[in-house]
């Protein structure tokens, strides 16, 4: 199973993590293994819809971004690749009316579309193709793993889609891989030494 360290921007800054300390790039790079996949969330993009294009350049210099920054249209998603995303991540709640198709045609690499587990009772925002998009959800710390309903949530979205799950925890669930999760996107505070 994948275990993808996560990085947070905001207002320009790299933080080690969703709610963690201030990070210097030579830093993340020290952590980090060259060529790594590395999950960027940035807050500028998806708050303000500013994304830090710039960052994204000089880390993908080191790494392999998966960048969740916010896109709101087709024009959005062009920019976040031509600075340096491998990976994408759609948030519903920023673009309600994606066009996945027309995303899937500017990119062969993956693209996930963000829920919460607090969606878990609900349908997803975005409908989905068949294949070639997956999900990546958000848990939030009060969501016990071992929740009987939100698993057997996940498993189900794990049999159509490939799944990862965010987690602040480096603790892998037990039997996950035999429920379909691809892997977990964790803070990078939470993982010691290199990714």
């Amino acid at each position: 199973m994948d275990r993808i360290p996560l990085v947070n921007i905001q207002n320009g800054i790299l933080f080690d993590g969703l709610e963690g300390n201030e990070l210097s790039i030579d830093a993340l790079f020290a952590r980090v293994d060259k060529d790594s996949m590395l999950y960027v969330l940035d807050r500028d993009g998806i708050e303000h819809n500013k994304p830090n294009f710039d960052l994204y350049q000089r880390l993908t210099e080191h790494c392999v971004l998966w960048v969740d920054g916010g896109p709101r249209s087709l024009d959005d998603v062009m920019d976040i690749i031509m600075s340096g995303a491998t990976n994408l991540t759609i948030r519903a709640d920023r673009w309600p009316d994606v066009d996945i198709p027309g995303i899937l045609d500017l990119t062969e690499d993956d693209v996930y579309v963000a829920m919460t587990s607090d969606q878990k009772d609900k349908t997803l925002l975005i409908p989905l193709p068949s294949s070639g998009v997956g999900i990546i959800v958000f848990t939030n710390d009060n969501q016990p793993e071992h929740d009987f309903t939100f698993s057997s949530y996940l498993k189900e979205l794990a049999m159509k889609h490939k799944l990862y799950l965010y987690g602040t925890e480096i603790n892998n669930p037990s039997g996950w891989e035999e429920q379909g999760l691809a892997g977990r996107v964790v803070d990078l505070r939470n993982i010691g030494g290199t990714a």
